[in-house]
């Protein structure tokens, strides 16, 4: 038997097999880091799509804005007292029922509690004595004119009860008005004591400071409900003596919060106080702003920005986007995705938040706000 292409077959096999494992167990080749790509213009860098340095940047968008004048300042956001009823019991009660609680939208004459008042029902027996004793006065003055004219009776007996008609009826405005001042809605009948503290206003229930049960007199120092127009509020600002050239009534405000350090609330300086705080040396400004979305809320720490008269707008951008070299101001500005181009900036206004930027940059510019460094860094090492 010939065994010659049977051991020729055998060793082709073997060597194709170990050719294959060791094929198959060769280590993958290391994968290259991603850099910026050459640039051919200065000051300009360029990232592939999958580039690790991408994911550390933030890019926002230069908005345009009007311009401020100076440094905000302080403020907190207050009632707007002009749209604002603190309400009082005019007269002392125990209350007996409560139709209200903090949050509440309520109608202008809406009834808020009840109180039990022995005074008001006693206000409403007086008047209601008072008629009766006026409408007896007038019939008694009109018999006497009757006899007078039958020369029955003296001139002296029509004349007198002429003025007893006339105090009856002053008696019966006395206790009128008395129960108009208890009960301004009206609506009391006589042996009525249960008093009704209605809203003066439509609003929001902002504080309440009344419980079931609870006796109450009109000398309290806090106000039982505090009912105010959420939508206008007032923010008011402590200027330092410095600033009071530029705040004056009439000029627009700019007013922010934390809660929101991307939006910012339009307002109006509607006046400022005539003399300074002797404690803290500011002179108190107020400012009105519409909260019709609701967003401020009374108390909230703000900052008031005055805008300057004229009405030209400038690119804003965060002060984290800027680059400060000797006396310059530099940003990157992103032109297409992945390509950055470092722009020298003027600015008109600088704040703690933003800048305005009179030339380098224009609105709708993409303007990296977060990892301008590291930008900054890249391009020089790859200009050396």
């Amino acid at each position: 038997m010939n065994r010659k292409p049977l051991v020729i077959a055998l060793a082709v096999a073997a060597i194709a097999a170990g050719a294959w494992y060791f094929h198959s167990a060769a280590p993958e080749a290391p994968t290259e880091p991603v850099v910026q790509r050459p640039s051919a213009e200065p000051g300009v860098l360029r990232y592939p799509t999958a580039a690790p340095q991408l994911s550390q940047l933030k890019v926002d968008r230069a908005e345009l804005a009007p311009v401020p004048m100076d440094e905000p300042l302080a403020a907190r956001v207050a009632y707007d007292e002009n749209a604002t009823a603190r309400l009082f019991a005019p007269i002392a009660g125990r209350v007996v029922e409560i139709h209200a609680n903090i949050g509440d939208s309520v109608k202008a004459g809406e009834v808020l509690a009840v109180l039990d008042a022995p005074e008001l029902g006693t206000a409403a027996a007086d008047l209601a004595k008072a008629q009766a004793d006026a409408q007896q006065k007038k019939s008694a003055l009109e018999r006497a004119r009757s006899l007078f004219q039958a020369e029955v009776i003296a001139r002296r007996d029509l004349e007198t009860a002429q003025s007893e008609a006339r105090q009856a009826d002053a008696e019966v405005e006395r206790a009128r008005l008395r129960l108009a001042n208890l009960s301004p809605v009206g609506g009391v009948a006589a042996g009525s004591q249960r008093y009704q503290l209605r809203a003066p206003i439509a609003g929001v229930v902002a504080t309440r400071r009344i419980n079931p049960a609870m006796e109450v007199r009109p000398d309290s120092d806090e106000p039982l409900f505090v009912v105010t127009d959420m939508s206008r509020l007032s923010v008011i600002v402590d200027v330092p003596e410095r600033d009071l050239p530029i705040v004056t009534v009439g000029k627009s405000a700019q007013v922010e919060v934390s809660a929101y350090p991307q939006r910012s609330f339009a307002g109006k300086v509607v006046h400022v106080a005539p003399t300074l705080d002797p404690q803290t040396r500011r002179i108190q400004a107020r400012v009105a702003v519409d909260n019709r979305d609701g967003l401020l809320k009374p108390e909230m720490y703000a900052k008031v920005g005055i805008l300057a008269d004229s009405k030209e707008e400038l690119p804003k951008i965060p002060t984290g986007a800027l680059l400060v070299e000797g006396v310059k101001n530099y940003v990157f500005v992103e032109r297409e995705p992945g390509v950055f181009e470092k722009r020298e900036v003027t600015l008109a206004v600088q704040t703690r938040s933003h800048a305005y930027v009179w030339s380098g940059v224009k609105g709708g510019d993409k303007v990296v706000s977060t990892g301008a460094l590291l930008l900054n860094a890249e391009l020089a090492s790859s200009s050396r």
